[in-house]
């Protein structure tokens, strides 16, 4: 039994393994964010110069270089960037995540429950998504969940310990370094949590002087390294230019007031629907004030990231990502009290709602409504492989409805569980070959880059450039409006420009110039076209 104990924790591990890992290497990378990080990386190993992230000549201090060295780091054996090494610094904190979401739940709810949670946060749609792209936003949620359980340690009991304190700091100054000002959110509802439980005093509790001592010690090499630098000003390009300008328009539309639905709602998948009965049995009708506590925390941490997000207009589903392991430990408890002896009416009741829930989904597959094209590149092509996802929806309908039917919740659990680690592991060889027909920038990319001139001009005109410049190995500039076009057409030099069919029409008539098309291809939905110029006589 205490070796069966000890090998637990590997379990979730081992399946976040299998579900993060496969594939990882050959997605083409699309998203502009995502070649970013990888360009950045490629610089660093290319010259050398790890402290100041730059493309080409080009510094970028928007990004914190944590999860860039992480990159470049993974890359220094092959001397290459690759779609491996780019995506795989977020996959491994996924699986991290997975782990220390176990921890934080066996000092909260007990071994059982922390094992649960690790499993339900492994087979969340959402923190699985994420966990596949070259973003750092998968790094920052592994310091956050970290970062959560020393805080728990250190004020759980009755005595303050002062090293699980300094780990929640270290992992506050490491997100800090992954991702800049965002780092710092857990200070907002973990403060929020000792004010609520010892008035402002508890603030005392965070010993903020030696926080703040931690924090400048792991931020000291790049953040000197940026003092140092002149070619641009933290202060004015990240604080400002990154962090609070787009923070600080209007909103849009209204509706902007539920955007957190969305990434909690479908990215909380397959558990969604247990998340209102956990909240109700933890929080509001708690049988004692330590789950009262617990599940206050948890509260916390969840609310100030939904409010957070909600209030600023600059929105990414990504950015609610660290709220993902907090619903899941709340679940995790739900369940692990579904588990014991006495089984509540309430296991029947939701094995049929998440049964109902299943079978919308398959319905979904089968019959999918107009949607992007980044969401058709999660269906299978053919009739065949939409019924291998129906056929596993299906059978974690019925199989949770036998299973809760009968009151037997460790197979209920089982029956959602295990369904939806397939699907997923399904999912990922789906989805890559689907996204590499529909995304295939690289191909184009590679195809255009020895039609152009070492000193020619290669831009894109009202299209994200980074991804192209990944692929062609070289620099891509960027028009975004005429004035920017103009400008480029009187540098004197060759210009060769790619443009969507959208912006195709606007290109030439802002240009005042003829254009030759030298090729196309069609890429997320649109054609490419890849054109130079000749002035009009």
């Amino acid at each position: 039994m205490g070796q069966r104990r000890r090998l637990a924790p590997l379990v979730p591990l081992l399946l976040a393994a299998v579900l993060f890992l496969p594939g990882i290497g050959q997605r083409i990378i699309y998203i502009g964010d995502e070649a970013r990080y990888a360009l950045l990386a490629r610089t660093m190993v290319e010259t050398g110069d790890w402290l100041v992230p730059r493309i080409g000549d080009e510094v970028h201090m928007e990004k914190s270089p944590l999860f860039i060295w992480a990159i470049a780091a993974m890359s220094l054996a092959g001397r290459r960037v690759t779609e491996l090494t780019a995506v795989l610094p977020a996959a491994l904190s996924g699986i991290g995540g997975v782990g220390m979401t176990y921890v934080l739940g066996r000092r909260m709810f007990g071994p059982r429950a922390g094992f649960l949670a690790a499993l339900i946060l492994a087979t969340t749609w959402g923190y699985y998504w994420h966990a596949r792209l070259a973003l750092a936003d998968m790094m920052v949620t592994f310091f956050v969940v970290a970062g959560a359980a020393a805080f728990w340690s250190a004020v759980a009991g009755n005595q303050e310990r002062r090293a699980p304190m300094a780990i929640f700091w270290a992992c506050l100054g490491l997100g800090f370094s992954a991702k800049g000002p965002v780092g710092f959110m857990p200070l907002l509802p973990f403060g929020a949590f000792l004010i609520r439980e010892h008035g402002w005093r508890g603030l005392s509790k965070l010993r903020p002087l030696m926080g703040i001592a931690i924090v400048a010690v792991i931020a000291a090499p790049w953040a000197l390294a940026f003092a140092l630098q002149r070619e641009e000003s933290y202060v004015q390009s990240v604080l400002i230019g990154d962090f609070l300008a787009p923070r600080l328009r209007a909103w849009d539309r209204f509706s902007e007031l539920f955007f957190a639905l969305g990434p909690i709602g479908i990215g909380f998948l397959p558990w969604t629907p247990f998340l209102p009965a956990a909240v109700r049995g933890g929080w509001w009708r708690a049988d004692s004030d330590d789950l009262r506590r617990a599940f206050r925390f948890l509260g916390y941490w969840v609310l100030a990231y939904v409010i957070v997000i909600t209030v600023l207009p600059h929105k990414r589903d990504r950015y609610l990502l660290p709220t993902l392991p907090a619903l899941a430990l709340m679940v995790a408890w739900l369940w692990n009290r579904w588990m014991s002896p006495s089984i509540p009416r309430a296991l029947r009741v939701h094995g049929f709602v998440w049964s109902a829930v299943a079978v919308i989904l398959a319905v979904v597959v089968v019959f999918p409504l107009r949607a992007r094209v980044e969401v058709m590149a999660l269906l299978p092509p053919t009739l065949a492989g939409k019924l291998v996802l129906v056929g596993l929806l299906l059978a974690a309908a019925v199989l949770a409805v036998i299973a809760a039917s009968a009151g037997r919740a460790r197979a209920t659990f089982a029956a959602v569980c295990v369904p939806m680690a397939l699907v997923l592991v399904y999912e990922s060889h789906v989805f890559v070959t689907r996204h590499n027909e529909l995304f295939d920038i690289r191909s184009f990319a590679r195809r255009l880059a020895p039609r152009v001139g070492a000193h020619d001009a290669l831009a894109t005109y009202r299209y994200q450039n980074l991804a192209l410049a990944l692929y062609a190995g070289r620099t891509v500039m960027r028009a975004q409006n005429p004035v920017e076009l103009q400008r480029l057409l009187s540098d004197g030099r060759p210009v060769y420009v790619i443009v969507d069919d959208r912006g195709w029409r606007e290109m030439v008539d802002a240009s005042g110039r003829s254009w030759t098309v030298l090729d196309q291809a069609p890429v997320a939905g649109r054609t490419l076209l890849f054109a130079t110029t000749t002035a009009r006589p």
